[in-house]
């Protein structure tokens, strides 16, 4: 395609030298019939007329084109960027929507922990004055014991000191 355009340039440039060489016989009166009139005027001026008329027209078409393809170009990137920014903002609100999800099953998850926290100290303290009374009973209990095995062995050891 970038060879397109200096090979045409050219080719103009090769156009012009022949139109050049050959002015002479380009120049000489011809009888031309036009179909409904005829006329006496030189053959190769009138083609070299109607090919740099049609030189004129396709360059005509080609810069519209061009300047159509540009301004399509210049549209799509707007429109482009149009969309990148409006799926940044998307994905911002995606974002920040994901973190208040995440701070509120965070807070609920706080919130089971400290209930549960709670009810663990609650179940220990309960245990613990559970094991306290148990202690202090089997305390009672073996003083009660050793107090009897006491009262036994003073009673024993009285009996044999009396039978003595």
């Amino acid at each position: 395609m970038k060879i397109l355009g200096p090979l045409i340039f050219a080719g103009l440039i090769l156009l012009g030298v022949f139109t050049l060489a050959n002015w002479s016989v380009l120049s000489a009166p011809t009888a031309l019939s036009f179909v409904a009139f005829r006329l006496e005027a030189p053959m190769g001026l009138v083609l070299l007329g109607t090919v740099l008329v049609f030189v004129a027209l396709f360059t005509l078409y080609i810069l519209i084109l061009r300047s159509t393809m540009l301004m399509d170009t210049r549209r799509y990137a707007h429109d482009l960027r149009d969309q990148h920014l409006l799926a940044e903002k998307a994905e911002a609100s995606r974002l920040s929507e994901l973190r208040s999800q995440l701070e509120r099953e965070f807070a609920q998850v706080r919130e089971t922990a400290e209930k549960s926290h709670a009810e663990l100290g609650a179940r220990i303290d309960g245990m613990a004055q559970a094991l306290r009374n148990a202690v202090e009973e089997s305390s009672r209990s073996l003083s009660a014991y050793i107090g009897e095995m006491e009262d036994k062995l003073d009673r024993g050891l009285a009996r044999t000191t009396t039978e003595k």
